[in-house]
C-alpha cells in the first residue's frame, strides 16, 4: 500500500535544485545554516564514483526482507531519492545492479541505503549515484513482511526523516532539512560559499595569512575582534 506524499517539487525542479545545491558543499551549508539542517550521522559511501546527491527522500525501513524495498522502488516518484533503512546490522544487501538500474530507468534521483548493498563493478556503468553504509555480497531474502505501507517515517543515522524531507550528500556527509527550508538553506550557503571564496582569493593574491585577514593577533591581544569579511 502507498501512503499519499507531498509534491513539494515536481521533477523539473528537483533537478534544478539538485545541481544548485551540487555548487555548495555539505559542510558550508551545516555552517551557514545550521539550526535549519540536521547532520545524518552515518557512514555513508558513494559506491560507484557518483559523491553527490540531492532531493527529497521516499524513505522505507526493513529487517533483511526485500519486499518493502521492492514496493518502495515501485512507489518512488521520479527525481526522488529512495532511501533504505536496515533495522538489522549487519545488513544483508538491499541493492544490487538490478534495482540500481531498475531506479536509473524510473528517473530516481538516487539510492541511500542505510545498510549494504553489492554488485560494486556493475554499478560503476550506472549514471546513478548510490550510497550505503555497509558492502556485502549476501543478498537479503525475499518477500517474507510486506511494508505496511510506503513510504514510512524512519529513524537512521540519530534523526527521522519524514517522506519529503531533502537528503544532501557529498564527499563530506549527508544532510536533512525539511522541504519547506530548502530555498532558505540553499540561499544560506550560496553567500557563504561566496564569502569563503573571496577569503581564498584574498589569501592567494598576496593579501595576507590567514592570521592576518583574519585579525587574530588583535583578537588574541583583546583589541579586536575575530572577521572572516574580506
Amino acid at each position: 500500500m502507498s501512503a499519499p506524499v507531498e509534491h513539494r517539487f515536481d521533477e523539473a525542479a528537483i533537478a534544478r535544485l539538485r545541481g544548485e545545491f551540487g555548487q555548495v558543499s555539505t559542510s558550508q551549508l551545516a555552517d551557514a545554516a545550521g539550526d535549519l539542517v540536521t547532520p545524518l550521522r552515518l557512514p555513508l559511501q558513494a559506491r560507484n564514483g557518483l559523491p553527490r546527491i540531492a532531493g527529497p527522500a521516499f524513505p522505507v525501513a526493513t529487517d533483511d526482507d526485500m519486499l518493502p524495498c521492492l514496493q518502495a522502488l515501485a512507489a518512488t516518484p521520479p527525481g526522488w531519492i529512495l532511501l533504505l533503512v536496515n533495522e538489522r546490522q549487519p545488513s544483508e544487501a538491499l541493492a544490487g545492479d538490478i534495482l540500481t538500474a531498475s531506479a536509473l530507468a524510473q528517473r530516481l534521483g538516487g539510492l541511500v541505503v542505510d545498510g549494504a548493498v553489492r554488485d560494486l563493478d556493475d554499478l560503476l556503468d550506472l549514471p546513478i549515484p548510490v550510497f550505503s553504509t555497509e558492502v556485502t555480497l549476501v543478498s537479503a531474502r525475499t518477500t517474507r513482511e510486506r511494508a505496511p505501507h510506503v513510504p514510512q517515517t524512519v529513524r537512521t543515522g540519530g534523526v527521522q526523516v519524514h517522506p519529503g524531507d531533502w537528503l544532501i550528500g557529498d564527499a563530506d556527509g549527508f544532510i536533512v532539512l525539511p522541504a519547506e527550508r530548502v530555498t532558505a538553506v540553499l540561499s544560506a550557503g550560496r553567500l557563504l560559499r561566496a564569502r569563503e571564496d573571496r577569503l581564498k582569493q584574498s589569501i592567494r593574491d598576496g593579501a595576507g595569512s590567514l592570521a592576518e585577514l583574519t585579525g587574530l593577533a588583535d583578537f588574541l591581544a583583546g583589541t579586536g575582534e575575530l572577521r572572516f569579511e574580506v
